[in-house]
């Protein structure tokens, strides 16, 4: 570039630099004044929407007051995090947009009338019936809104709590209040400053905005909860909701969610009505124009080129440093899940090698029953390991997926506890650790929930206290009871331990992430996949709970979960009664297996126990085993799925649609290393009674087959 090219740019952009001060400054400084304060509001992107008339409609329902969530901003256009999200996510899923707008109760109507396939800012806890979510979309605070602060939720009884209609939070917590349903959280906060209530709960962003634009003198007055926004589809929509969920999980993954978020909720401040300043100085602004028109007019010619150069140049720049992100954040999910696939290796090679290096010393020292006995005991903890070491894998990928399903069956919080108690203990007992179990603040025993996950919760929580423990050291687990209505008990857990802790950083970090493991010594010596505690997170949010943890580096660490419960009130709660031991002798079982050594362990452990059993090797000799034998000699088939000629599955179709009376009676149990949801609704939509996983627990085979013994002799007792 010549010096006098250079000389004329800079006298171009000295002259651009002087019009942008005069007209743009000046203007601003006194449209600031009149306002009062220089807010910043956020830039509403053009939604680049599908206009295909032959693409797919996705109906969508939206409270159009549910501000900065979703909301008429001034020029009548509907904004906010959510529209501008479910817009990104039509535009993937290439369908084509179209919002049935109300309040609160009008979107759920429309959605439950068929009029809308989703719905906007939806709770995870909501109660909403035949309605599906998706993945958490954002994050909000549930507060108490009042002419006053309080300090506990127990200020509330007897007072006046404006609510949502239908609203969930009626039931989940016992606020010994009189609770009024509103339409909208405008209603709600405008009852609370016109005394027409007491207090009133809504989510902390959206209040905030109503607060300012309504100039209310209410405030937070006590947080209840974190609350996680979803979106919703009906039932019939499962195919919506998962294509839904793959968009928004990889946005989550980008941070796509996070700068939303951050844009709509962290910097979006009050609105400045700025038309309602134009509007009271039109002669003014006017006048501006026409002389800012002039100007520009001017500097069109010289600007025109200098600007589409800077803006190539800045859209590349953009464009450069959003590619440069993205990699750096590929690089870094390659790297964890490389490095986890490589201590993957290493931690399932060490125990294959301890398993065959401990057969290989029984061979040469079976004369030595001590070292025997001692192998085998090296083998059954490697074994275990290597189970921990898959399940671990398989959980994440349930979850990953989204078919993580919850149970909802009754049973007694005290006995979950106390076997906990027996499994943690011998494994404390082995580090030289005392384990200490308060369970005192349990009022209610009888529940209905998922036990299931909350011993996933509880024992990998436990696992690690013991895991990262000092020799001689502690383990508290503190059960209470800190909330409940009619319907619903919240427990607090607490597991608390004096071992090495954690770091601050590693906390904020690294301990929920997925694929995350220690280095160096503290890996080797500890082990593990790096998934434990991102499944434990992701279980408790599927179960609408929290967790928590404090921890100090060589002081120890506590973790606190709490997790909601329905009451089991039936008159009917079948009592804890002493365990009998199952007696299956005389038993005759039909054995279907096509793998030598499951084989042969099953038939060890049957016929240790003196049942009388049966062999087919796969499903088409299981159907003759079933036929040849005579009507109720059979008492029990326990069916492996995946076999040569015919499958498990087809062999109990065939058994079942036989003309005999036994055929529909018979205990079909499927024995099987086949361990996902899916596969368990397939054998019980085939007919089977039973779901039990490779490697099978003798104790629990031997307890279910038993079950199965009684009702047969109930039976045989009624018909005589």
């Amino acid at each position: 570039m010549t010096e006098g090219k250079m000389i004329r740019n800079r006298q171009m952009n000295m002259l651009i630099m002087i019009a942008i001060i005069v007209g743009i400054c000046i203007p601003l400084f006194f449209t600031a004044i009149q306002i009062g304060v220089f807010a910043k509001e956020p830039v509403v992107e053009a939604r680049q929407e599908v206009t295909d008339e032959s693409a797919p409609v996705l109906r969508v329902a939206v409270d159009d007051g549910f501000c900065p969530m979703s909301f008429y901003d001034a020029d009548g256009n509907l904004s906010g995090l959510n529209v501008e999200l479910i817009t990104m996510v039509a535009n993937q899923l290439g369908m084509r947009l179209e919002f049935e707008c109300g309040d609160w109760m009008t979107c759920r109507q429309n959605l439950e009338e068929g009029k809308a396939d989703a719905i906007l800012g939806l709770e995870t806890f909501s109660n909403m019936q035949h309605v599906l979510k998706t993945v958490p979309v954002t994050t909000d605070q549930l507060n108490i809104y009042g002419k006053n602060k309080i300090e506990s939720i127990g200020a509330l009884a007897n007072k006046k709590v404006a609510v949502m209609a239908r609203s969930v939070i009626m039931t989940m917590f016992d606020l010994q209040c009189e609770y009024v349903e509103y339409n909208t959280n405008s209603e709600i906060l405008k009852a609370v400053e016109n005394g027409e209530v007491d207090y009133g709960i809504c989510h902390e962003a959206v209040a905030e905005k109503i607060i300012e634009k309504e100039n209310l003198s209410v405030v937070p007055s006590l947080t209840i909860m974190n609350s996680f926004l979803t979106f919703g589809v009906w039932e019939d929509k499962e195919e919506l909701r998962d294509q839904m969920n793959t968009i928004l999980k990889y946005y989550a993954n980008q941070g796509t969610l996070a700068r939303l978020e951050n844009k709509w909720i962290v910097n979006y401040s009050r609105n400045c009505s700025l038309s309602y300043v134009i509007e009271q100085n039109k002669v003014f602004y006017v006048a501006y124009l026409i002389t800012w028109l002039f100007v520009m007019f001017l500097l069109s010619i010289l600007k025109a080129d200098y600007s589409r150069k800077q803006h190539y140049i800045a859209t590349l720049l953009e464009y450069q440093s959003e590619l440069e992100k993205s990699s750096q954040e590929v690089m870094r999910a390659n790297q964890a899940k490389s490095d986890f696939l490589s201590h993957m290796t290493h931690d399932i090679r060490t125990p294959i090698n301890g398993i065959m290096g401990m057969a290989e010393v029984i061979k040469k020292n079976c004369s030595d029953q001590n070292k025997v006995d001692e192998c085998l005991d090296k083998i059954q903890k490697a074994s275990g390991h290597l189970l921990d070491l898959l399940n671990d894998v398989l959980d994440m990928s349930k979850l990953e997926s989204g078919k993580i399903q919850l149970e909802q069956i009754p049973f007694e919080l005290e006995k979950e506890m106390k076997e906990l108690q027996t499994i943690m203990e011998t494994q404390a007992e082995e580090k030289g650790l005392t384990v200490f179990w308060d369970m005192t603040g349990i009022c209610h025993n009888e529940l209905i929930g998922s036990p299931l996950h909350m011993r996933r919760i509880l024992l990998n929580l436990l696992s690690n206290a013991v895991k990262y423990n000092k020799k001689g050291g502690e383990i508290h687990l503190t059960v209470n009871e800190i909330m409940q209505n009619d319907k619903t008990a919240m427990f607090e857990f607490k597991v608390a331990d004096n071992g090495i802790g954690m770091s601050e950083s590693f906390i904020e970090d690294k301990l929920f992430q997925p694929f995350v493991q220690g280095t160096g010594e503290a890996r080797t010596k500890y082990q593990g996949t790096g998934l434990g505690m991102s499944i434990v997170q992701r279980i408790v949010r599927e179960m609408t709970g929290s967790i928590d943890v404090e921890s100090k580096e060589g002081e120890g660490t506590t973790f606190t979960v709490t997790l909601p419960f329905a009451i089991n009130r039936s008159e009917n709660v079948p009592k804890t009664i002493e365990e009998q031991k199952p007696d299956i002798s005389g038993m005759k079982i039909l054995v279907v297996e096509d793998n030598d050594l499951n084989l042969e362990i099953a038939q060890f452990m049957l016929e240790e126990d003196k049942a009388v059993v049966e062999v087919a090797r796969d499903g088409l000799q299981a159907v003759e085993a079933f036929k040849n034998s005579r009507e109720g000699e059979l008492e029990a088939i326990l069916m492996d799925i995946m076999m040569p000629n015919m499958d498990g599955i087809e062999a109990t179709k065939t058994i079942r649609s036989l003309d005999r009376a036994d055929a529909k009676s018979i205990p079909i149990i499927a024995m099987t290393a086949n361990a996902f949801v899916e596969d368990m609704r397939k054998t019980k939509e085939a007919g089977m009674n039973e779901h039990l996983t490779k490697p099978v627990d003798g104790e629990k085979l031997l307890q279910v087959l038993y079950k199965y013994k009684k009702k047969q002799g109930f039976n045989i007792k009624e018909q005589e």
